[in-house]
């Protein structure tokens, strides 16, 4: 198999962006931005379900109990559902139409203030689970949407950061699922997708037996200006302008 040279910078990123999320506690969607500008619009958020999907099953596999079972099963009830509603409507989706989904939803998360969740209600985890996982199938990592609902819930604040990993770990795995039954293509990508985990794998790793202390506020921002510059040239391409 020739390899190309997307196949490398994908390799990579996925590499820096699985050491990163380890160090910073976020890659701030760096993987997704760089897989939707080297991918077609409608492979690139299954071949980052499936990475991501990998890289936080890992994390969720070492958590312990530093997470709220009742948190991600409420929150993953709502995402199977959801989930299996919006995958029906993803082939029919054009791809220049996904990609400047992606595209505005990747610069919005960069820069958009953290919203209040309002007053809790009954079912409020699942149906902002069905919401997110339906959205996640067109814009692929929803964790900003979600996020602010998990850390809302009466638990213990340490929990927060293990149930939102569990949660994108499980959106990502019905994803694939979802994904795989409606067709998508996987063993095309098998090669590189493979690449990629065994280079998220070395990443947490490597970031486990560094355990670099990094300015978060400097890195955190340079990694929202990548992101934001990909997701600007995602939208242009996609709308014809360059």
């Amino acid at each position: 198999m020739e390899i190309g040279f997307a196949d490398v910078v994908l390799v990579g990123v996925a590499f820096i962006a699985a050491f990163g999320a380890a160090t910073l506690g976020s890659s701030g969607g760096l993987l997704l931005a760089v897989m939707a500008t080297m991918l077609p619009a409608p492979l690139a958020v299954p071949a980052h379900a499936a990475v991501e999907g990998f890289r936080n099953g890992i994390v969720w596999s070492r958590l312990g109990k530093a997470f709220s079972p009742q948190i991600v099963i409420a929150i993953g009830v709502g995402s199977f559902v959801g989930i299996g509603l919006a995958a029906s409507f993803a082939p029919v989706v054009p791809a220049h139409v996904q990609a400047i989904l992606l595209g505005a939803f990747l610069f919005w998360a960069c820069w958009w203030p953290v919203q209040d969740p309002g007053k809790r209600f009954p079912f409020r985890l699942p149906l902002i689970g069905g919401i997110s996982g339906a959205c996640s199938v067109f814009l692929g990592e929803t964790g900003p949407l979600v996020r602010p609902f998990i850390a809302d819930e009466p638990v213990d604040p340490a929990l927060v950061p293990g149930s939102a990993i569990a949660v994108a770990a499980v959106q990502h795995g019905l994803k694939v699922v979802a994904f795989v039954l409606i067709g998508i293509d996987y063993l095309s990508l098998l090669p590189v997708l493979a690449a990629m985990v065994a280079a998220t794998l070395a990443g947490v790793l490597l970031a486990d037996r560094l355990r670099l202390r990094v300015p978060v506020g400097i890195a955190s921002l340079l990694i929202r200006l990548a992101v934001s510059v990909l997701a600007i040239r995602l939208v242009a391409h996609a709308a014809g302008w360059i």
